[in-house]
């Protein structure tokens, strides 16, 4: 035998000759199943309409509850820029919560995004679309400080965020903006200041400027205000240790609002990831109460300087401060009476068991 034909014949003994040599066909054409569409969003409805104020005029932009018993409920989940499962235990804490109501708005209060813009459109839909938005309520958003800088291409954040206005309820047209929640008879409930704080932060030339004729506008309602920004006026956070003068400088702008007569009910943020709520008048006279919600996408942080342990200008004020270090998310529940203020808070861990409220507080409009 040839030597050639031996080789073969040895290679077949290894392989297992028995079975007939396979026959070179062409290969079949297969089609990969395709991924199930997602489902459309549905814009929120109800008897309330959300309006914005478009420059110079009030323009309809959605629809909301009207809450019951004469008061708004309000969900407040900052630094959500994160899809994965401390979101969606954020997510569905908030959808427990809401099923012992009232949930009529929410508020994401910065740091939408983080990561690289390029990144950016398959990431807001996670966070958003299939985030947020199954709860089925309206929610009004502002931009942090990871949508201006930090990571590249923080210009592709913007735009994917912008350009999700009023898509499954969301209302975020710009860096600020002044909106109001009207019932049927046409009276403001509640007007909401969204305002660009890391122009506070980062008063660089390119930045829009905080948005003064924002909370202008929603002051002149003389319904109670919910002021919406990334960076807090108050916080025990670690961002305190190098950020004192940005929240210093946010507490005199929210003051020289309220000794105008503007009737903050709350000033909402996110930034540091922990929760916090202070009463009014905590850290300086004519504060309104501050709640602080920044553990839905990235978890707990340790804990910053105790310095508002107990509030050094009120020592009456509520202080309560949940830090970590904890790999779970949470939010803030927040419901405000719609003629006095007055404001009740519940922090709320999202547990592998549930929402779990760390803290209640309420206190009344100063």
């Amino acid at each position: 035998m040839r030597p050639l034909l031996l080789l073969v014949f040895a290679v077949q003994l290894a392989c297992g000759a028995s079975s007939p040599p396979p026959v070179a066909t062409t290969p079949a054409t297969t089609e990969a199943t395709p991924a199930a569409a997602p489902a459309p969003l549905v814009d929120p409805t109800g008897d309330c309409v959300i309006e914005l104020w478009a420059g110079d005029s009030w323009v309809e932009r959605g629809r909301a509850t009207c809450g019951s018993a004469g008061q708004i409920g309000l969900v407040v989940a900052g630094d959500a820029g994160l899809e994965g499962p401390i979101l969606d235990s954020t997510v569905a804490a908030m959808k427990a919560r809401c099923a012992t109501g009232p949930c009529d708005v929410g508020v994401l209060p910065g740091d939408l995004l983080y990561g690289d813009g390029l990144e950016a459109e398959v990431r807001w839909r996670a966070v958003w679309d299939a985030g947020f938005a199954t709860l089925g309520i309206p929610f009004a958003a502002v931009l942090g400080n990871h949508e201006w800088r930090h990571e590249p291409n923080s210009k592709l954040k913007r735009k994917a965020v912008f350009a999700s206005d009023q898509r499954g309820g969301l209302l975020i047209p710009g860096p600020s903006y002044a909106a109001r929640v009207r019932d049927p008879s046409g009276r403001t409930l509640l007007a909401l200041a969204g305002l660009d704080t890391d122009s506070v932060s980062n008063p660089a030339k390119h930045m829009p400027g905080l948005g003064d004729h924002a909370l202008a506008m929603a002051c002149a309602e003389g319904a109670p205000v919910v002021w919406i920004g990334h960076h807090p006026a108050s916080s025990q956070g670690q961002h305190h240790g190098h950020e004192a003068h940005v929240e210093a400088a946010l507490r005199k702008i929210i003051t020289n609002a309220t000794s105008g007569g503007c009737r903050i009910a709350v000033a909402t943020a996110g930034h540091d990831h922990d929760l916090q709520a202070y009463g009014p008048g905590c850290e300086a006279e004519g504060m309104p109460g501050v709640v602080v919600s920044g553990v839905a996408g990235r978890g707990f942080r340790p804990p910053g300087p105790p310095h508002l342990a107990t509030c050094p200008a009120n020592a009456e004020a509520v202080s309560s401060y949940h830090a970590g270090p904890k790999t779970t998310g949470g939010f803030a529940w927040i419901g405000i009476d719609t003629t006095t203020g007055d404001t009740k808070v519940e922090l709320i861990e999202a547990t592998p068991d549930g929402p779990a409220v760390l803290a209640t507080a309420q206190w009344p409009l100063q």
